[in-house]
């Protein structure tokens, strides 16, 4: 178990979290920072996520690679065709496009390149709730797989898609 009695006191439940909770973070972390660096610039925004899935050629996107982390956060965010609480949980801003997310999640928009920005939009916003506290609010609770598999399309992006592009 990881020791972080010394900070419980600041960080109510994180001396709770499992082994596999803390390697989930630690996953997600290092790979947002290289993804954000070698991808966006070190400077992150949906515009530049976007911009930068449709300067990738189709046949990178293609291939179904990103499909099991599009179901789970179709899955997770919608129920009967609709948003979820989850989904408003996601705090998506004006900026983040939350009408494209929305479509790519129903399957109302099948475009691939928009359904890899959907995805990393979701990304994104885990990124900002985590580094900017909200997802503190509840001690990280339930958000286990949303680390594996935010980390996981991480990796497989950085390995798919050339850093010049």
């Amino acid at each position: 178990m990881v020791q972080l009695a010394d900070i419980e006191k600041i960080a109510p439940g994180v001396e709770h979290l499992s082994i596999e909770e803390h390697e989930a973070l630690q996953r997600f972390t290092l790979l947002w920072t290289l993804f954000e660096a070698q991808m966006l610039e070190s400077n992150a925004s949906v515009k530049k996520i976007s911009e930068k899935v449709e300067s990738i050629e189709p046949g990178i996107i293609d291939g179904g690679w990103f499909t099991e982390h599009l179901d789970y956060f179709s899955n997770r965010y919608i129920g009967g065709g609709n948003t979820n609480y989850r989904f408003d949980n996601l705090h998506l801003r004006k900026n983040d496009n939350p009408d494209l997310v929305c479509a790519v999640l129903t399957g109302e928009n099948t475009d691939s390149a928009s359904q890899l920005i959907g995805c990393l939009i979701i990304v994104y916003r885990f990124r900002n709730n985590f580094f900017h506290g909200i997802k503190w609010a509840y001690g990280l609770q339930d958000q286990l797989e949303n680390f594996t598999h935010s980390a996981s399309l991480l990796r497989k992006f950085l390995e798919k898609v050339p850093s010049g592009i």
